[in-house]
């Protein structure tokens, strides 16, 4: 892994601001493999990037790859160190955890979290875990829905996290709505639009 240490405080938020810009309007999370690789090499060429990372660091690229870019899901989600470089953001858990769960769940103030993103919610009487993501991380979520899950009282809950102009499948939804229920987890899709960062 490409060493953040030798890469000034300065130098990579300077990068990190043009690399999310970049990201932002090239919709990063739906490029394919291959057009992030060749975009990885580009941005290697670009001197404002590649060109000044090699004055600190030999692989740009890899630094690229694993220092801002790999933080660029969570920025998103307006986490991490790097969120306020991007110009985009989801919704924020106080806007559809009720939504999607029940008008009676509210979010917990200050329970938002990583690694999956994931907050609590409150009935007012019962704590409940909720983490998101797309539907392609649907086994990772479960995974953490039944482990965190069991340190609180109420149905930990999976929102599965897709964009307003995606195409959902029936078939996929109903699937993941049975694996809910057989796990006791309650597994709702969300429709959650990048929006401009105010």
């Amino acid at each position: 892994m490409p060493n953040n240490q030798h890469v000034p405080t300065s130098v990579r938020d300077e990068v990190a601001k043009i690399l999310y810009a970049e990201a932002d309007a090239l919709d990063w999370e739906r490029l394919t493999p291959q057009f992030k690789t060749g975009q990885y090499n580009q941005w290697a060429e670009d001197p404002r990037i590649g060109g000044l990372l090699a004055r600190f660091i030999p692989n740009p690229i890899g630094w690229i790859k694993e220092v801002p870019l790999k933080e660029y899901a969570r920025a998103l989600e307006n986490m991490g160190r790097f969120a306020s470089f991007t110009t985009l953001h989801y919704a924020a858990p106080g806007d559809f955890v009720g939504p999607t769960f029940g008008r009676q769940w509210e979010y917990v103030p200050d329970s938002l979290a990583d690694k999956p993103a994931h907050c609590l919610a409150t009935d007012g009487v019962t704590i409940r875990y909720i983490c998101w993501g797309p539907p392609g991380q649907c086994k990772e979520l479960l995974w953490a829905a039944v482990t965190a899950g069991l340190e609180h009282s109420g149905t930990p809950g999976i929102a599965l996290s897709v964009r307003s102009d995606a195409e959902i499948d029936p078939s996929l939804q109903r699937k993941h709505k049975r694996i809910g229920e057989r796990c006791g987890i309650e597994i709702k899709y969300v429709v959650r639009p990048l929006r401009q960062r105010p």
